[in-house]
């Protein structure tokens, strides 16, 4: 054997190829620490940093925007790693696919609401400050942004649909010219004169001309009647739906006041 190739440590003797490999090996080691630590802290970094940027979109959205650029960094971060230690180009592509299609699915829901925004925002079925109706919301739209269009309701509460939910369901845009209809429901006694009701109902309902779209008119009718009440309601084409419910309010008290006074009357 050639000593000038071996050499002792403690009882131990070792060749100078094995010095070379452990030599390699505890830099590899090194290496691969110093890449995960960088990727590590890049990860953290631009993660929390893009967080702080989109989660205006929504909290949701932004964690799973956070969430993939994570493991995008990570993946790279893997790569560079992979290809430092010698790992083949046909692994490194393998790996490379596997990952593309991983970062997808992380991004499904994100990547679906941008791809719905442009059909928005081509095919434009509503606008900013259009009232609509998704599913059971119904609201002003104040914002159309890459993840959610926002609504606020009749009731001031801010609502973030995904654009995806609603190019993919039924949603109605109630913004005409002609206004928005709204239905004011009233029960009446049975003893009361139809057509006598009927006329004071009409005269409150034009009472909120300014509140009405241009050229509509009132209308009531007749839902259902039976022995003691009759279901009727009052339609109104109003400007502002944001009003309908303090409409339909003044209305149902200003009804109730006449009503009262022509039963009082009978009864004298």
């Amino acid at each position: 054997m050639d000593m000038a190739h071996e050499i002792m440590f403690g009882d131990f003797l070792v060749s100078q190829s094995e010095i070379y490999f452990f030599e390699d090996l505890l830099t590899k080691i090194a290496l691969a620490g110093a890449i995960l630590l960088v990727t590590w802290i890049i990860s953290k970094m631009f993660a929390s940093a893009l967080f702080k940027t989109v989660s205006r979109f929504g909290q949701q959205a932004a964690q799973q925007i956070k969430r993939a650029v994570s493991w995008l960094v990570w993946f790279i971060g893997i790569l560079v790693l992979l290809d430092q230690l010698g790992l083949k180009l046909e692994i490194l592509l393998v790996i490379l696919v596997l990952g593309g299609i991983m970062i997808i699915v992380a991004l499904r829901d994100v990547l679906l609401n941008i791809a719905a925004r442009e059909t928005i925002t081509v095919y434009s079925p509503f606008k900013i400050g259009d009232w609509i109706q998704v599913g059971e919301h119904f609201g002003r739209v104040v914002d159309i942004n890459l993840i959610n269009t926002v609504l606020v309701t009749l009731d001031n509460e801010v609502i973030h649909v995904p654009n995806s939910k609603i190019v993919n369901s039924i949603f109605v845009n109630r913004t005409t010219p002609q206004g928005v209809r709204i239905h004011v429901p009233l029960t009446l006694d049975s003893s009361l004169d139809l057509s006598k009701a009927e006329e004071i109902i009409m005269e409150i309902g034009r009472e909120f001309k300014e509140e009405l779209a241009p050229d509509s008119e009132p209308e009531v009718r007749v839902v259902s009647m039976n022995n003691n009440t009759i279901q009727l309601e009052l339609l109104l084409r109003i400007n502002n739906p944001a009003k309908s419910k303090f409409i339909t309010s003044e209305i149902l008290k200003k009804v109730k006041t006449k009503l009262d006074e022509v039963q009082r009357t009978r009864e004298v």
